[in-house]
């Protein structure tokens, strides 16, 4: 197996990226205004005037084919009664591809290319994330709810 990863920012995205991402990388109806989908839409799909918010990703290839990709941004959630500024987690494997490390892999190039810190707090939207975040080393790791 042939392994990339490329890191990205969400405003620089491929059409390949893109397309991949919004058809089989992602959630169909996650209700969610910062989902990926939602994100891509703005941008992308039905692209709205103005800057947009960086949002890094890493696009883990296997064989040529994306089947997964980790990203980050900064966003502020409540921690002991205040608001903070976190970096957050959100992945996406294709289910053909999951339990095999992928989205770790992702985790992993991330944080040696300096988008996440280990040390600062990180949320993550889905039980699934928090173990990726943990075992990355993040030591604080936040379960919030999608907004």
């Amino acid at each position: 197996m042939d392994f990339r990863i490329r890191i990205k920012d969400i405003n620089k995205l491929s059409p390949i990226d893109v397309t991949a991402i919004y058809t089989r990388l992602s959630w169909p109806n996650s209700g969610s205004d910062s989902s990926i989908r939602k994100e891509l839409e703005k941008r992308y799909i039905a692209p709205k005037p103005g800057a947009h918010p960086e949002m890094t990703l890493a696009l883990v290839w296997c064989d040529d084919v994306l089947v997964g990709w980790v990203g980050t941004r900064p966003w502020e959630e409540k921690f002991k009664g205040e608001t903070i500024t976190v970096q957050t987690v959100e992945c996406f494997v294709d289910q053909e591809y999951r339990r095999r490390g992928f989205a770790s892999l992702g985790m992993q190039a991330l944080i040696t290319a300096g988008a996440i810190a280990r040390a600062r707090p990180v949320a993550v939207y889905a039980v699934e994330a928090v173990n990726v975040a943990k075992q990355a080393g993040c030591q604080t790791v936040l379960l919030c709810e999608p907004t």
